[in-house]
């Protein structure tokens, strides 16, 4: 990560430091994508910045977002409606009607949403999602354990009410899960959803939500090219067999900011015991609380001594709160550790941020962004928490 010395300058720790030259290379990688019917939405719950999504805006690339504060978040960044997919699990009828008013591209999830929709906006055009299998690294989930989308068995009722309120079902959307690393895995499900559009007469696009990966070791290398050429064969080819073009939207969330950016914190603390050692930092697991949800730490190195020697004992990296489970990293090998050394978690740019929480009440961090000229700037402040006697 560059220049991260140059951004703790301006923003001290704790922190998030983006590399603008990553994330431009990560949108790159769909660049790759030969098929010309195509288009990339982000899921703007891998991260809400406004500055980052009106980067990827200036890149013609699309949001999708699952609730109404991430719809006003993508409106005030500059996003227009035709730029924008919503879909989610649950919608109350005022959502509807506002998000019909407003012309917003909507996926349906339910049967009720159907009805509710149907008889707000008759006669509109609409995408549904579909139920199918999740096939998230280190968690399979059969379609039936899936909660998300409609299954194969409501299409006959999913079609009597979109012609009861004169809706056209032009889209398919499916959730194929996350951190896929076989393409051969991101390719079998995306056959499985074509073949279940095909019983939807008027489909004009069909969107891959989900899969590309992000390794936690920083090692893992996604094999783009191969699926880019697989992806763009089988739409062509569906293309064909439905007699009109199907435009392609991939909806990546992880893998566009995910190892774009590090978490910042200083060592304040370091305790020594049975062959251990306990390393205190200036945040907690509410300021870095991916872990907390998808059970793996983030790689972490210290800024200056990344090619020091290994200390003698494992290292816990706890954050300075009173949470018994307040761990950052467990049995990491580091160098020996003062106070005031600055400790670097990698893979920081998505469901990170995003995922924070006041739980442990501490402060929020700031974030930073190292541009193409590798001038860092804050583009969101630190939180301030005053104390008065």
């Amino acid at each position: 990560m560059i220049h991260i010395q140059s951004a703790l300058g301006i923003s001290g720790t704790p922190c998030y430091v983006y590399d603008q030259r990553k994330i431009r290379s990560n949108i790159g990688q769909f660049s790759k994508i030969s098929y010309g019917h195509k288009s990339i939405h982000f899921a703007s719950m891998a991260n809400n910045n406004a500055t980052l999504l009106r980067l990827l805006k200036e890149s013609s690339i699309g949001v999708f977002v699952n609730s109404m504060k991430h719809l006003a978040i993508a409106l005030n960044s500059g996003f227009g409606p035709e730029d924008i997919i919503y879909a989610t699990t649950g919608m109350s009828a005022d959502d509807v009607r506002f998000l019909a008013s407003k012309r917003i591209r909507l996926h349906l999830d339910s049967l009720q949403q159907v009805d509710i929709y149907g008889s707000h906006a008759p006669g509109r055009s609409v995408g549904v999602r579909l139920n199918i299998a999740e096939r998230s690294k280190d968690n399979v989930l059969s379609a039936p354990e899936s909660r998300i989308g409609m299954d194969r068995n409501d299409f006959p009722l999913l079609l009597a009410r979109a012609a009861k309120y004169s809706l056209k079902i032009v889209g398919a959307h499916v959730y194929l899960g996350t951190n896929i690393t076989s393409v051969d895995t991101m390719i079998e499900g995306t056959r499985h959803t074509l073949d279940m559009a095909m019983e939807f007469p008027d489909l004009e696009y069909v969107d891959l939500g989900g899969g590309f990966p992000v390794d936690d070791d920083g090692r893992m290398a996604f094999d783009y090219q191969s699926y880019a050429d697989r992806i763009t064969a089988l739409f062509a080819e569906y293309s064909r067999l439905r007699g009109r073009p199907i435009s392609l939207i991939l909806e990546p969330g992880r893998a566009l900011f995910g190892d774009t950016a590090v978490f910042c914190t200083k060592v304040i603390d370091v305790k020594e015991r049975a062959g251990r050692r306990f390393v205190c930092c200036d945040a907690s697991i509410s300021l870095l609380p991916r872990s907390i949800f998808y059970g793996t730490y983030h790689p972490v190195s210290v800024l200056g001594k990344e090619d020091d020697t290994p200390y003698e004992s494992p290292t816990d990296v706890v954050g300075s709160t009173t949470y018994s489970r307040d761990y950052l990293a467990k049995s990491v090998s580091l160098p020996k550790l003062e106070i005031g050394d600055v400790l670097v978690f990698k893979n920081a740019g998505s469901y990170c941020y995003s995922m924070m929480s006041h739980f442990l009440g501490q402060p929020w961090p700031a974030e930073v962004l190292v541009d193409d000229e590798l001038v860092p700037r804050i583009i969101r402040e630190r939180e301030v928490v005053e104390v008065h006697a």
